[in-house]
């Protein structure tokens, strides 16, 4: 098996090059037989070359994906054909060119595309050859020149036919879309590794505030970005206020710098663009004035910045999209698989148990009560798989309908108290804060032996503060550092959060708190 990024991919232009380069090789050696002779010489060679050169250029270009493949190569004998037989006899010496258009044809296409083509240059050829002037020519005129060539070119495109025919012999057909998407990530494989920051992009976005928080004196800097639902979310410093808001949204859609001033402060908002394309927005806040000449400074700094915050975006997107796909191919695995084999379990069971004595029947419930346990968390296990955050419903909402839906099937009775801005925190965070609740409540479902669950949310970005408590009986002596509270550690410092996990109020129970505020450093805590 190969291994991705162990061999460089082929870019397209490196195929460009490669074939323009083969069609002049050939235009080369017949030139220089054409220069040879002493009846046509160097001077007779030029013009037929340079035409034929301009033919090879424009089918070394590539087409979209729309147009047929064997439009190129008939389009390519086409006007070589008729440069060929246009110039009086004095560029027979070019007829091995028409090798490469049939060739190309049966290679890539198959032997029909080589046979238009073929005869296309023949039907050309003899047109063209009959149309000029007579004059002196090699050979013994256009009949038998086509006649002596066309057979050849026919046979060399059904050859190259036949060859693809052979090298793609057992090999499965790639749907294009994945092998655009093998491509890629084989490129990006190689790429990534040369990166210095990598592809994060807070840790990007830290290291641009980081930049132009040593240019501009006396300001707050904010990264924005813009949800698929149009709303702006800071990947990095406080939500902006309303006057922040307007100044952004005309350095979105006008891409470039706005400033607005009030008594009290001055905003700047700086955009990141990737070519013509707005990726990010820089916003400068400042109790006074900001100088001009820093601010200028910045944008230089930001202009340079374009590529490294596309990429990170476009990645973690990628990235995002990858993990939910795998979450879901998960939950239908479970579902299609060892639950529905222990559901027929079940109903085993039951059969064998309406057919045993008494005693033997007694077991056979408790263990088909077990059975049903086993069953229940492996459909609750499904659903938070494929319990997620969108654009339609907030971190509160998700959360919310998550726990009334999950703890009454553990007998709790859930308490909410939900407290969200309008404003969004990133979709990655607000995706690592429901994992570390579902978790959480799982915990409580298995182990606390609880009565009642309560759930508070308060979210203003960039802070918010989840908190899940149980009157349960708390945590056992081993269960601080269980794998699931160290997965929940590990998920609240990818955020930059800090998690307290420790008794409820008055000693009973269990509280886990996440806390998320940039302005003080993350920690956590058992």
């Amino acid at each position: 098996m190969w291994q991705i990024g162990s061999v460089r991919p082929l870019r397209r232009w490196e195929h460009q090059y490669t074939a323009l380069l083969a069609r002049a090789s050939l235009l080369l050696i017949s030139s220089l037989l054409t220069a040879s002779v002493p009846a046509f010489g160097p001077s007779v060679a030029v013009v037929p070359a340079l035409l034929l050169l301009m033919v090879a250029a424009l089918a070394s270009l590539p087409l979209p994906a729309s147009v047929p493949a064997a439009l190129s190569p008939v389009a390519e004998s086409f006007g070589a054909a008729l440069i060929i037989g246009s110039l009086q006899g004095q560029s027979d010496l070019f007829l091995p060119y028409l090798l490469v258009p049939v060739t190309v044809a049966g290679f890539t296409v198959g032997p029909r595309a080589a046979l238009t083509t073929t005869g296309t240059a023949a039907a050309v050829l003899s047109v063209a050859a009959f149309q000029t002037s007579t004059g002196a020519r090699v050979g013994n005129g256009p009949t038998t020149m086509v006649g002596l060539w066309m057979p050849l070119l026919a046979a060399v495109g059904l050859v190259a036919a036949w060859a693809r025919r052979v090298t793609r012999a057992g090999r499965p057909a790639a749907e294009p879309a994945y092998a655009d998407a093998h491509r890629l990530l084989s490129e990006l494989h190689v790429v990534a590794r040369q990166l210095s920051l990598g592809l994060d992009p807070t840790t990007l976005a830290a290291a641009l505030v980081e930049e132009v928080d040593s240019i501009v004196d006396g300001s707050r800097t904010t990264v924005l970005v813009r949800s698929p639902g149009g709303r702006f979310v800071p990947l990095l410093g406080e939500q902006p206020g309303k006057l922040a808001e307007a100044v952004v949204l005309d350095a979105w859609l006008v891409a470039d710098m706005t400033k607005r001033s009030d008594a009290r402060s001055t905003v700047v908002a700086l955009p990141v663009l990737m070519g013509e394309r707005v990726v990010a927005v820089v916003v400068l806040q400042g109790s006074g004035p900001l100088d001009d000449t820093q601010v200028t400074e910045a944008r230089k700094v930001l202009s340079r910045a374009g590529a490294r915050l596309a990429s990170a975006l476009l990645f973690d997107d990628v990235r995002q999209l990858a993990t939910v796909d795998e979450r879901m191919r998960m939950a239908r695995e479970i579902h299609d698989g060892i639950a529905q084999d222990l559901a027929s379990v079940g109903y085993l069971l039951d059969d064998i148990a309406r057919d045993a004595d008494t005693e033997v029947a007694a077991r056979l419930k408790a263990l088909r009560d077990q059975l049903g346990d086993m069953v229940g968390e492996l459909r609750l296990s499904i659903f938070d798989l494929r319990a997620g955050v969108d654009e339609k419903i907030g971190l509160g909402g998700a959360l919310g309908d998550y726990v009334q839906r999950v703890a009454p099937r553990a007998g709790l009775r859930v308490h909410l108290s939900l407290e969200e801005s309008p404003n969004r925190l990133p979709r990655a965070t607000e995706v690592e804060i429901l994992r570390i609740v579902q978790e959480a409540v799982t915990n409580v479902r298995r182990h606390a032996h609880a009565e009642n669950l309560w759930l508070t949310v308060t979210v203003s970005p960039p802070t918010a503060q989840v908190v899940v408590s149980d009157d349960g009986r708390g945590l056992g002596p081993n269960r601080v550092d269980s794998m699931g509270i160290t997965g929940m550690r590990e998920r609240a410092s990818r955020i930059g959060a800090a998690l307290q996990v420790g008794p409820g109020k008055g000693g009973r129970g269990t509280t886990v708190e996440i806390l998320l505020d940039p302005n003080r450093t993350a920690c956590s805590t058992p």
